[in-house]
C-alpha cells in the first residue's frame, strides 16, 4: 500500500502512487529559481569570508577526560569529560552570485581533538586497542572539517515573494510550540526548502512556508525516525519530512496576529513488499515454496506512516497603549503512531521516550499582560496565565535556548519548553538548563522596580498540574524518565543519576501524582559609583513543592512528598581596566525534603541537603581577543534517612579564548 501524503493512514491498494509533497516543493523552488536566473559573474569582490578560532580549557578534580561536561547519555563518546583542552576552527563563506542570488556555507572542525592528541590521524587500527601511534582514537580525535550551513537564496522579483532558500536554516521563522529554532550546536544542520513573502496593503500580511528534512535522530519515537528502533531491521529515513507554514497579519499599528502550523511524517517501507530491502517475501513464495497470492515485484516499494504529528498555534501581540502590552496564544497538538513500526520505548527503554506511546493530542493556552511603568515611578508589572495540556507535545519544537513562560521555574535560568525532547546535553557546567512545562497550569506575577542604578525584581508563581492522576500507566504508555523524585541538582547532575541527584527535567508523568508548586524569587542589581563602578547582584529564591502522590489505598498517608528549597546568591563584579572585568560569587542552598525518594512497598525517606558554591570569574577583551574564565568550588552534603549519606567537594574551571576576523 502507498501512503504519499503527510496525513497518516493506509490508502487502498488500487490508488495510484503520487509524488511526495517534498518533491513537489523541490520542483516549485526550482521553477522560482529559474524564473529569477540572471547571468552570474565570478569575482573575489562577490565573497565575504570570515573565520573564528575558539579554544576551551576544562578542568575538574576528577579522573574524567574530555572537553564537555555532559555529552550524549545514550551512546558512549570520547568528547564528554571534565579534563581536557581543545580548539575549533570555523570558516564562514557568503557569496553574491548576482543581485538576486546569495549563497553561503560554514566549514568547521569537529570539536573533539584535544591538545594532548598531537598527531592523531583519525584512524582506529589495531582492533580498537589504544596504542602510541597516530592511529589510535578515531575520527573523534582528528578535528576533521565538516561542511555545514550550505544554502542558496534567491530574491525572485515576483509579487508576494521576498525570497526562496534551498539548504540550511536555523528554523527561527516559526515558534517553540511548532518547529523551534535549532539549538546552537545544531544551528545550521537543518536543511530544506524555504520561502517567505508579503502581500496586502502596506504589506500587512507576511508568510513563511517550508519543507524540512527531518533529523534522523530525536524527532520521533525511540528518539529517531527509525534508526536504532528494535522494531525495524532496516530503518528508512531519507523520505521523512516536516512541513510548516506561518501567516502573520498586522492589524493597524498596535496589533499582530499570527498563525503557525507544522506536520511531521515518518515513513517506513512495507517489509511484505518483495521490492523492499530485507523483504520477508523477496521470492513471493511461502515457507513451503507455494506462490503468495497478490505478491509480485513491480520495482516500487509501498510505504506506511510510522509516526505523524501536527502542532498549530494562533497568537496575538497587542500594544493598545504606550505602557500596556497584551500577548496570548492558543495551540493544538496531535500525534499518531503505528505500533507495528515502532517499539515501545516506555516499556523497553526504562521509561525514556520523547513521546507518550499512544495516539492523541491536547491544547495549550497562555495569556500575558505587561504594564511598563504605567505610573512613571519606575514600577513595571507583568502577569501570565498558562495552561498546557497533559498530552501536549512539540516533537519538533524548541529543545533549548528558548522559553515560553515568564516564570524562572524550578531549575532556573534556561526556561520552560512544551516538549519531552529537551536537550540538556552537549553543555558545560556554566550553561543554563531547560525543563518541560507539559501539564503545567497556573500563573505568574512579576514586579520590577528601577530607580537610578538600582533594580529590584519580584516573582511569584503558582503551578497546578494537568498531569495529576492516579494509577497512570507509566509502564506501557507514559514515560516517567526513570528519575522523577526530588529537587533537581543541575550543578552536579548526570543522566545515569547514580548518586540521587533528583528529578529528570524531562519528567512530566508519575504513576500517582497530586502535586502543586509555589515559587518566589527576589533579586536585585545595584551599581555603586566607586572607581570604575562596582556591580552588585543578589538573589533569594524559595520553592515549596508538594505531591500527595497516592490519594487512596494502602500507604496513601505515608508517601506524601513535601519539599522546601531555599537558595541565596550574591555576585560582585569590578572593571579593573579597559576590557578587563573581575568578579566573585557565592551561593548557599538548603533542601528539606520529606519522603524524597522510595516506593509504597519499601517506604520513603526524608532527605536534607546543604550546598555551598563559591567562585571567581574574569573577562578580558583585548585587541580582538575575548577570554572568559570561571572557577568554582562546590561543597555538598546530603543527609539521607534510608540510604548512606553523601558528600561532594568539587573544584572545576573553564577558560575560553576566541578570536574572530
Amino acid at each position: 500500500m502507498t501512503d504519499p501524503g503527510w496525513l497518516p493512514g493506509h490508502l487502498p491498494a488500487h490508488r495510484p502512487r503520487a509524488a511526495p509533497l517534498s518533491a513537489i516543493c523541490a520542483v516549485a523552488v526550482l521553477v522560482a529559481v529559474c524564473a529569477a536566473a540572471q547571468p552570474a559573474r565570478a569575482d573575489t569582490q562577490n565573497f565575504d569570508l570570515s573565520a573564528r578560532i575558539y579554544s576551551k580549557h576544562l578542568y575538574q578534580n576528577d579522573a574524567n577526560q574530555g572537553l564537555l561536561m555532559l555529552g550524549n547519555p545514550f551512546w558512549p563518546d570520547d568528547v564528554a569529560g571534565h579534563n581536557g583542552v581543545g580548539s575549533e576552527l570555523e570558516l564562514s563563506i557568503r557569496g553574491r552570485v548576482s543581485p538576486q542570488v546569495e549563497t553561503g556555507a560554514r566549514i568547521a572542525s569537529r570539536f573533539g581533538e584535544r591538545w594532548h592528541d598531537w598527531w592523531e590521524s583519525g584512524n582506529s587500527l589495531y582492533d580498537g586497542k589504544l596504542n602510541t601511534s597516530g592511529d589510535s582514537a578515531g575520527l573523534n580525535r582528528a578535528a576533521y572539517l565538516k561542511l555545514r550551513g550550505t544554502y542558496i537564496q534567491v530574491a525572485p522579483e515576483a509579487a508576494g515573494i521576498d525570497w526562496v532558500r534551498v539548504g540550511a536554516s536555523d528554523l527561527a521563522m516559526f515558534n517553540p510550540w511548532t518547529i523551534g529554532k535549532v539549538r546552537y550546536i545544531d544551528r545550521d544542520n537543518g536543511r530544506g526548502y524555504f520561502a517567505a513573502g508579503r502581500f496586502g496593503a502596506d504589506d500587512a500580511w507576511q508568510w513563511h512556508a517550508a519543507a524540512i528534512a527531518l533529523p534522523k535522530l530525536w524527532v520521533g519515537p525511540w528518539w529517531s525516525t527509525g534508526v536504532g528502533d528494535p522494531a525495524l531491521a532496516n530503518a528508512f529515513w531519507s523520505r521523512d519530512w516536516a512541513y510548516a507554514g506561518s501567516l502573520r497579519w498586522r492589524v493597524g499599528e498596535a496589533t499582530t496576529v499570527r498563525l503557525v502550523g507544522d506536520a511531521t511524517q515518518d515513513l517506513e517501507v512495507d517489509v511484505a513488499d518483495p521490492d523492499a530491502v530485507g523483504s520477508k517475501n523477496a521470492t513471493c513464495k511461502d515457507a513451503l515454496g507455494n506462490p503468495i497470492a497478490g505478491c509480485a515485484p513491480d520495482h516500487a516499494v509501498d510505504l506506511y506512516t510510522r509516526y505523524a504529528s501536527a502542532n498549530a498555534t494562533v497568537d496575538f501581540d497587542s500594544q493598545p497603549l504606550d505602557w500596556l502590552r497584551v500577548q496570548g496564544l492558543v495551540g493544538v497538538s496531535w500525534q499518531q503512531i503505528d505500533p507495528k513500526l515502532t517499539a515501545n520505548a516506555v516499556q523497553r527503554n526504562q521509561g525514556l521516550s520523547p513521546i507518550a506511546y499512544r495516539d492523541g493530542g491536547d491544547v495549550a493556552t497562555t495569556l500575558r499582560v505587561g504594564a511598563q511603568d504605567p505610573w512613571e515611578v519606575g514600577l513595571s508589572l507583568q502577569g501570565e496565565y498558562f495552561n498546557v495540556g497533559a498530552d501536549w507535545n512539540s516533537i519538533f519544537g524548541a529543545r533549548r535556548e528558548s522559553d515560553v513562560l515568564l516564570t524562572e521555574g524550578l531549575v532556573g535560568g534556561g526556561g520552560q519548553l512544551p516538549t519531552l525532547n529537551l536537550a540538556n546535553e552537549f553543555l558545560d557546567f556554566d550553561e543554563d538548563w531547560v525543563e518541560t512545562c507539559i501539564g503545567w497550569h497556573g500563573g505568574t506575577a512579576l514586579a520590577t522596580y528601577e530607580h537610578g542604578d538600582a533594580r529590584l525584581h519580584l516573582e511569584v508563581t503558582h503551578i497546578e498540574y494537568n498531569t495529576n492522576r492516579q494509577d497512570r500507566d507509566v509502564a506501557q504508555v507514559y514515560p516517567d524518565f526513570l528519575h522523577g523524585d526530588g529537587f533537581t541538582d543541575i550543578a552536579l547532575y548526570d543522566y545515569a543519576n547514580v548518586t540521587d541527584r533528583g528529578r529528570d527535567p524531562r519528567s512530566a508523568f508519575r504513576k500517582n501524582q497530586y502535586r502543586r508548586t509555589d515559587i518566589a524569587v527576589l533579586r536585585g542589581r545595584h551599581l555603586i559609583d566607586v572607581g570604575r563602578g562596582i556591580e552588585l547582584e543578589w538573589k533569594a529564591k524559595a520553592i515549596h513543592d508538594v505531591d500527595y502522590r497516592r490519594l487512596v489505598g494502602p500507604g496513601a498517608t505515608k508517601d506524601d512528598y513535601d519539599g522546601t528549597i531555599v537558595q541565596l546568591r550574591g555576585h560582585v563584579a569590578v572593571p579593573v581596566a579597559d576590557g578587563v572585568k573581575l568578579g566573585a560569587f557565592t551561593q548557599g542552598e538548603q533542601w528539606d525534603e520529606q519522603n524524597r525518594r522510595g516506593t509504597l512497598e519499601l517506604g520513603y525517606g526524608d532527605d536534607t541537603t546543604w550546598k555551598w558554591t563559591a567562585g571567581v570569574k574574569a573577562t578580558v577583551m583585548y585587541a580582538g581577543i575575548k577570554a572568559n574564565w570561571h572557577l568554582e568550588h562546590i561543597a555538598k552534603a546530603q543527609d539521607r534517612e534510608r540510604e548512606p549519606d553523601q558528600a561532594w567537594s568539587v573544584w572545576r574551571s573553564k577558560l575560553t579564548v576566541e578570536a574572530a576576523w
